[in-house]
């Protein structure tokens, strides 16, 4: 693989942009913008937030629940050399926002 060198040269130029477009965005706040924000969130009433969990796992039942397990063998990053894995999973049945 001669073109190795390049493509992490490539690889770490990309991430290096994302990153500065990342935090060009960021703004400083200061404890009386939170103060500000805390006062009309206060005054405001209670909203629930809505519900995005597919009926699938809405009416599963506690012990379906348990038996949904990871594939390990599918997680993010499994073949690449880092101690690292991501693995994604579903909302569960207690957390449905």
């Amino acid at each position: 693989m001669k073109h190795k060198p390049q493509m992490m040269k490539m690889r770490w130029l990309s991430a290096a942009v994302m990153l500065s477009l990342c935090t060009s965005s960021a703004w400083a706040f200061s404890i009386d913008d939170v103060a500000k924000e805390a006062k009309t969130l206060a005054g405001k009433g209670y909203e629930a937030p809505k519900s995005n969990l597919p009926s699938a796992f809405r009416d599963m039942k506690y012990a379906d629940y348990q038996q949904i397990q990871f594939n390990h063998d599918k997680a993010y990053w499994n073949n690449q050399k880092t101690p690292f894995k991501l693995e994604f999973y579903h909302q569960g049945m207690y957390f449905d926002t």
